[in-house]
């Protein structure tokens, strides 16, 4: 299907585009909805440039048929409540301050067509589609570097903005592309220093959730020197792994590995890819201070353990929500565990152990297939194991019910106190060591347990 298809076939689209150009307006549909429909990769979300018209007379226009909200204000940005389409208006910026938003911004629909594009961060974003002549404009020639799959800034206008570099390597991951030398050395020249931690975890979300290859994103931060300003990450380079094992390279390398073979089987849960996405990044956080060698090769023994402080200090800078963050510090704690259990095929004591420390066995399973990523002994096995046992114990997702309740404690006469629930902790660790699995086999053990000693 082609541009003028898309826009045809959305009633919406086409239905603001007509009424805009009536009254005078030029329409153009610009960004990620033609970049992705030149990558072949389904689009959602419309941007519409107008030029000739003030966003006042746009609001005016459309207002009778659709709801507007302002969605950035001092940048003429409109959002069409409840549609996936922004219009924007041309504008004038200039920077008078360090921060991401201190832009003095104006409006100026007449501005030249090739000034307007020259504002925007890379070529494969900087194509715009004529809507009423039905044609490509592409000045800087972003359809050439979109085939050849080449990032490269627009114009020297980029470096007014550094959050384009955490945008360049959430596209990098998404898309593959091979940023160009120049851009590469001008994202050195930058700095997030003044960027807001929210932002930037937007982009590491999307490199995490949308990137078909995460590794492209990472390696692009490497070469752009941007590791040192994550470094919790930056410090995964050139931290050596057993060469046999591990031969894919350093611990850089294999969460490069790691996040590469999750793109391709993240589930269909947000706050689940969410929070093994984060986990996976920061999942060997804790091998460069564990590291060592010695003659019978490269250890990092307990390295989950001393990776839980730097993850959570990494992702609470990040401002990622705290359920993720709990969720996926355990994760880390246990990411070794999934080995260890096929190992020495545990019993299902061991299993319901874990699902008490982890909660989510599913995502754990998850985890640990993808951090035998690069392994030579990388295989389906172990994963497909722990989740048919535990699938057949009843607790993928969660632990085990405790089966004795506090109401049976108080039906056998114990009173509510400071013991009472370490009373009902002590049953349930009882429970989970498959000492007894119905309640009537508990409520034996409790009476036998807590009976007074008999006086011989």
């Amino acid at each position: 299907m082609n541009l003028v298809s898309i826009i045809e076939n959305n009633r919406d689209l086409a239905d603001i585009t007509r009424l805009l150009h009536a009254h005078g307006g030029h329409c153009y549909l610009v960004g990620g909805g033609v970049r992705d429909h030149f990558f072949g990769v389904p689009s959602h979300n419309f941007d519409l440039e107008i030029f000739n018209l003030p966003s006042a007379t746009i609001i005016d226009i459309l207002t009778p048929r659709y709801k507007i909200d302002y969605i950035g204000k001092s940048y003429g940005i409109l959002k069409i409540r409840g549609l996936d389409i922004d219009i924007g208006v041309p504008r004038r910026e200039r920077r008078q301050g360090p921060l991401h938003t201190d832009f003095a911004v104006q409006e100026d629909p007449f501005l030249p067509l090739e000034e307007a594009i020259r504002r925007r961060d890379f070529t494969i974003n900087s194509i715009y589609f004529d809507i009423k002549n039905r044609q490509i404009v592409d000045p800087f020639s972003g359809l050439a570097d979109l085939e050849n799959r080449v990032l490269k800034h627009t114009s020297e206008r980029f470096s007014e903005d550094p959050l384009r570099v955490l945008r360049g390597m959430q596209f990098c991951a998404r898309f593959a592309l091979t940023p160009a030398p120049q851009t590469t050395a001008l994202c050195r020249s930058l700095s997030p220093k003044f960027l807001s931690q929210e932002r930037i975890a937007q982009e590491f979300t999307k490199l995490l959730l949308q990137g078909t290859q995460p590794s492209a994103g990472l390696h692009f931060l490497k070469d752009a020197g941007w590791t040192p300003f994550f470094p919790e990450l930056h410090q995964l380079i050139g931290v050596e792994q057993d060469p046999i094992r591990h031969p894919e390279g350093d611990v850089f390398e294999h969460t490069c590995c790691v996040l590469d073979t999750f793109a391709r089987n993240r589930t269909g849960n947000f706050e689940d890819n969410l929070t093994v996405g984060f986990a996976l990044l920061c999942h060997d956080f804790g091998k460069p201070t564990t590291t060592f060698k010695d003659s019978q090769g490269i250890h990092s023994y307990w390295h989950e353990i001393a990776g839980i402080l730097p993850a959570e200090k990494f992702m609470e800078r990040l401002c990622i929500a705290k359920n993720i963050i709990l969720q996926a510090l355990t994760l880390i704690q246990y990411h070794v565990e999934p080995r260890r259990l096929f190992k020495r095929r545990a019993s299902d004591a061991d299993f319901r152990k874990l699902s008490y420390n982890v909660r989510r066995i599913d995502l754990l399973a998850l985890l640990g297939y993808c951090d035998c990523a690069g392994r030579v002994d990388h295989n389906e096995e172990i994963r497909a194991w722990i989740l048919e046992r535990a699938r057949a114990l009843g607790i993928l997702q969660a632990p085990p019910k405790a089966i004795i309740q506090g109401r049976h404690l108080v039906e056998l006469g114990i009173e509510s106190g400071k013991d009472f629930s370490k009373i009902l902790l002590r049953f349930y660790f009882s429970q989970l060591n498959g000492d007894f699995s119905t309640l009537e086999e508990g409520l034996s053990m409790v009476k036998k347990s807590l009976a007074p000693p008999q006086v011989v």
